[in-house]
């Protein structure tokens, strides 16, 4: 059986992975770990400072939490079009 992980961000827009989701914490999508991992790192901004961490496109841009809750919306819904076996946008 393959491990199913979250993964999720924070008003940061900073995203990350487990098994469960951490209080304060925005889940985006869940699924076989592997897969999540692959889409989310292929659809997510990397850093610009150390150009591995990943950020939901437009929250670190953001002028106000407002927009950043926006961009948080967005991307899940673009990642929504990615739905698959295996693979779950939030709320989609």
């Amino acid at each position: 059986m393959k491990k199913t992980i979250t993964a999720y961000c924070f008003s940061s827009g900073h995203i990350d992975f487990g098994v469960t989701l951490p209080e304060g914490a925005i889940a985006l999508a869940t699924g076989e770990e592997k897969m999540v991992r692959d889409i989310l790192t292929a659809c997510a901004r990397l850093s610009r400072l150390d150009n591995e961490t990943l950020f939901v496109p437009g929250v670190p841009e953001a002028q106000n939490p407002r927009e950043g809750m926006t961009a948080v919306a967005r991307f899940i819904q673009w990642l929504g079009k990615r739905n698959q076996s295996g693979f779950r946008a939030s709320g989609a």
